[in-house]
């Protein structure tokens, strides 16, 4: 079969887990075409990745950033035809790597030939998804977009207002609910910013507003700040994690005592998705519930350069890190006052700032998100929540389960959506082995027993 006549899928969202899954379907399969449909104007680098800052670093060591599992040299080579990039203690920025990203994307329209004019790119929102003749349809804007699978590709969801925010306010200049669409100049003079959230999204704000004479002040339930990498990796930790949250937290516990613990929580993390498999649903509440915040500081690490810099702004008393629940956010005579009850405390403090920013991260529960393809798809029953509310409700190959408890045929999810089936779907590591493994699932399935292609589409 021409590869004109191949069949069609279409990957909503094209950052790094849209963009490699379908890098990896044109590399599984000679004929199939892959429409990537991204809501931005930049296909590649997501948002994540999509920053000059050069104080923004990667999280994750370069030795370990390669977008394909079976490369892991790859990353390394094309750094190496670069004419510069920076790079502190093993971590470059997540700008260079956004430029890798954007290499991927170019090298695949344009270079090899068993792969180019396969993808087509469509700008634009997708708005709905609608089963058709066998295969699906996908609205964005005025555009109908025909295609055999659909992969949801959403990265992580926009984040929603902490409660306690007044309409007002969240409606004034003088707050910031999405820290990644913000506007510098808007800042403008700015003294005394409060910053609700202490965890990477924090950070980022922080050194993207920092400047003389500015105050941050962060606040969160529990106080805890990001834990940092070390300069040098340390040798691995090669024990084996079992049974319930409690019995794991034993474990970890034990193993920190005779090994660094950045090594007994790289263990940690490459097993957690086979722990998270086996739990219960009440051990998965319980451990979202108590264990979270703890996981989140140890897993989600800063850069050594970074840890450097915050530590800095601690001691300046440029930054002030505050464990409290946010009580009220109100306007008050062209500021805004905010009240929260530090721990282990009754009564609430008060103070001013010039402007919040909302710093708590992605929506954590699926049924509240606004992303309209999100709100379609559980509205015509394609997709439900999982059952702890993570995200959507996928099988063991990523596909969507429908409302009456069936897979919804080729309709599939990758990354963040994912979680309460995975955990973990953010990091690169992670991703980028889900990428190759959907990829083979979805060309397996569009292929027929005896080899030919199944098409709705002609």
């Amino acid at each position: 079969m021409s590869q004109d006549h191949g069949p069609r899928v279409a990957i909503i969202g094209a950052g790094f887990s849209g963009l490699l899954t379908a890098i990896q379907l044109l590399r599984r399969s000679p004929i199939v075409r892959v429409t990537l449909i991204e809501r931005r104007d930049a296909f590649g680098p997501g948002v994540a990745y999509d920053t000059g800052n050069p104080g923004h670093l990667l999280n994750v060591r370069l030795d370990n950033m390669s977008a394909f599992p079976d490369r892991p040299d790859h990353l390394a080579n094309w750094l190496a035809e670069q004419p510069s990039w920076r790079a502190q203690d093993g971590f470059i920025t997540r700008g260079v790597y956004g430029d890798y990203l954007r290499h991927l994307l170019a090298e695949t329209l344009e270079g090899n030939a068993d792969e180019a004019g396969r993808m087509t790119l469509v700008q634009g929102e997708a708005q709905a998804i609608d089963r058709h003749e066998g295969g699906w349809r996908i609205m964005v804007g005025a555009e109908v977009i025909a295609a055999d699978a659909v992969i949801l590709a959403l990265g992580n969801l926009e984040p929603a207002s902490p409660p306690g925010i007044d309409a007002a306010v969240r409606a004034s200049a003088a707050y910031v609910e999405n820290p990644w669409r913000i506007d510098t100049a808007a800042v403008g003079a700015a003294r005394n910013i409060l910053l609700i959230g202490t965890g990477l999204t924090m950070v980022d704000a922080v050194l993207t507003l920092r400047r003389p004479g500015r105050r941050f002040t962060a606040l969160s339930r529990h106080g805890l700040l990001p834990r940092g990498h070390a300069t040098v990796p340390p040798a691995p930790f090669d024990g084996v994690f079992s049974g319930g949250p409690s019995e794991v937290l034993s474990q970890v516990r034990r193993a920190v005592l005779t090994h660094d613990w950045r090594a007994v929580f790289d263990r940690l993390r490459h097993g957690a998705r086979d722990l998270w498999r086996a739990w219960t649903p009440q051990q998965k509440r319980r451990f979202l519930r108590h264990l979270r915040p703890l996981w989140d500081v140890h897993r989600h690490r800063t850069a050594p350069g970074v840890t450097r810099e915050i530590a800095a702004m601690l001691a300046a008393g440029d930054l002030t890190v505050l464990a409290g629940k946010l009580t009220g956010v109100v306007l008050d005579d062209g500021s805004v006052e905010a009240a929260w009850r530090p721990r282990h405390r009754r009564r609430p403090i008060r103070d001013r700032f010039d402007l919040v920013i909302n710093c708590t991260g992605p929506l954590g529960v699926i049924q509240h998100s606004a992303e309209p393809v999100i709100r379609n798809l559980l509205a015509q029953g394609y997709g439900r929540p999982d059952p702890i509310g993570l995200g959507l409700e996928v099988d063991q190959g990523g596909q969507l389960i429908g409302g009456e408890g069936a897979p919804t045929p080729d309709l599939y999810a990758i990354g963040p959506l994912t979680r309460g089936a995975f955990w973990e779907m953010t990091a690169v590591p992670d991703l980028r082995g889900q990428a190759r493994d959907l990829a083979a699932v979805v060309a397996d399935r569009l292929t027929n027993a005896d080899g030919s292609v199944r098409s709705a589409w002609p």
